[in-house]
């Protein structure tokens, strides 16, 4: 009976097991580890990104004061140009109505020297005009010449032109032209005899020189 006796035959339930979820669970571990260990390294990867701009940002209160440096050294150079702008145009104002003035007196110095022979003919004529009592018309002659040399001298008068003194004064090379150098026994040395031109003075400055005859010991 003994031999007669079948062993059991055994499966093979290893093999014909079916996967259950622990199993899967477990083959699913390494992905799973693989992605936290991958989402770990990328976080960690922006943190180091995110500090290194941060590092690379200057700080604020030395951007500032490099910055109001720089302003302040502009500003200076503008104000320097601003400054020096402004004296050569002070300068140069100056200099234009210096120029003007010089202009405008030089024009007036030869107006008036081209008038005085005109009052130089008015005096001469003065001189050789009488008075007649035969009849009036010398008289009016006279008194025209006379108003209208009053007139004349009064015009220049204003313009500041006046006549230079001669005659008693001493000779004067600056204001006197001697034509004739005369001996004299009633007259000092160097003394004006005679005034043969009046000559006149634009203010402190010359227009033309009297022409005299001078004493001499």
């Amino acid at each position: 009976m003994t031999d007669n006796v079948k062993p059991k035959e055994f499966k093979n339930t290893e093999a014909a097991a079916p996967r259950n979820a622990e199993t899967e669970d477990v083959q699913m571990e390494p992905a799973e580890g693989l992605n936290a260990s991958g989402q770990t390294m990328t976080e960690n990867n922006s943190a180091l990104e995110t500090n290194e701009i941060e590092n690379d940002k200057p700080e604020p209160t030395s951007d500032l004061s490099s910055l109001n440096s720089e302003l302040r050294t502009e500003r200076d150079e503008y104000l320097d140009r601003l400054q020096r702008k402004q004296a050569e145009f002070e300068n140069y104002k100056k200099r234009t109505e210096a120029e003007r003035q010089q202009q405008s007196k030089r024009a007036t110095i030869q107006l008036i020297a081209e008038i005085l022979p005109i009052l130089d003919d008015f005096e001469r004529a003065l001189e050789t005009t009488t008075d007649t009592s035969d009849t009036e018309q010398p008289d009016a002659y006279r008194t025209g010449i006379e108003q209208i040399y009053r007139k004349l001298t009064e015009l220049l008068k204003k313009r500041g032109v006046t006549p230079i003194e001669t005659l008693g004064k001493t000779f004067d090379p600056n204001f006197h032209e001697a034509v004739v150098h005369e001996e004299s026994d009633d007259h000092k040395d160097g003394e004006i005899i005679e005034e043969y031109r009046r000559g006149y003075m634009l203010g402190s400055e010359l227009l033309r020189a009297s022409m005299v005859r001078v004493a001499k010991a």
